[in-house]
């Protein structure tokens, strides 16, 4: 699954990006029409051509920035569908251009059958995601744009919503659950990412950064609302850090190019098989203080599937 920055700027300001500090913004001759047309050319030759995933040819993610800022967005895409007519495009963006409906369906209708978009939604309401986005209005833009993307996904199609998970996010966790379960209860997905300690985020890492399993405790609160929605992943997260009932909606994504090699407690886990590892700035800026090896079997129903790799737990299991 290739990542594949269609835009260097956005019209949010997180201050968990990780996108790079320096080199990336501002630099939008990189992604003209021209330019990215040949990219794709040439990766169809067999070039490698993305930083992220480029040997993976399941699906493309569409990521910046913010990708739908690119004037020449809905040609990419539909230069993308027309190249690449069965694979997967999932759009990774902020929503805040979908608040034009009109613009919102031509992306979904170019995008086709094999088409996911995945919003994120910091808060509950404007000054909780706000404080977060940095962008004043931005949360009613939001929104409005996720709900023209549920009204305009057909077949196929998903929409999703992402939570980064950080210290400061935690806060309005509940409030934030329950507004979408309130609002939005027809999302196809939920997903949780704990957050990643690149590019920008480091700089406010001390005010992001808390222990996983601290974390999990804040997901677990809400985990009676959870169960009304279709689908909720978990993203990042060692099995060792989470309350059992939450392992079947752990998924296991990450490259292995970010995963702390030779963790001991990893080695002696009764669970290792089934767990995606400890994250490398999880070890390196928090010291991954929770990581404790699984020595005796969980009430736990194992899937066999790397990527899912639990299907029921606890009261669930016959």
């Amino acid at each position: 699954m290739p990542d594949f920055a269609i835009w260097p700027d956005c019209n949010i300001g997180c201050v968990f990006c990780s996108n790079p500090v320096e080199g990336f913004r501002g630099t939008r001759e990189k992604y003209t029409l021209e330019v990215i047309t040949r990219k794709i050319e040439e990766y169809k030759q067999g070039h490698r051509r993305f930083l992220k995933f480029d040997q993976v040819s399941d699906y493309f993610n569409l990521t910046g920035g913010e990708p739908t800022l690119n004037p020449d967005f809905l040609k990419i895409l539909g230069l993308i569908r027309k190249e690449f007519p069965s694979r997967l495009i999932r759009l990774l963006t902020n929503g805040r251009m979908f608040t034009y409906e009109k613009f919102c369906r031509s992306a979904f209708a170019i995008g086709g059958d094999h088409f996911e978009t995945a919003i994120p939604v910091f808060g509950y309401d404007a000054k909780t995601h706000e404080s977060i986005s940095r962008a004043p209005g931005s949360f009613a833009n939001t929104m409005d744009g996720l709900r023209h993307a549920l009204d305009a996904r057909s077949g196929n199609q998903k929409v999703e919503v992402r939570v980064i998970l950080t210290r400061i996010q935690v806060k309005h966790l509940d409030g934030l659950i329950a507004m979408l379960v309130e609002r939005f209860p027809e999302i196809d997905r939920l997903c949780f990412l704990f957050v990643e300690i690149e590019g920008f985020a480091e700089k406010y890492r001390e005010r992001l950064t808390m222990p996983m399993s601290e974390c999990a405790e804040h997901v677990d609160r809400c985990y009676d609302d959870l169960k009304k929605l279709k689908e909720v992943r978990l993203y990042h997260f060692p099995l060792c850090t989470l309350p059992t009932r939450l392992w079947p909606f752990v998924h296991n994504t990450l490259s292995d190019i970010k995963i702390e090699e030779n963790h001991p407690e990893c080695g002696r886990c009764r669970y290792r098989e089934a767990c995606v590892g400890v994250h490398r700035s999880y070890k390196k800026y928090m010291g991954a203080p929770d990581i404790r090896a699984i020595v005796e079997e969980r009430p736990v129903r194992l899937s066999g599937d790397r990527y899912r790799p639990v299907d029921a737990a606890e009261e669930a299991v016959s």
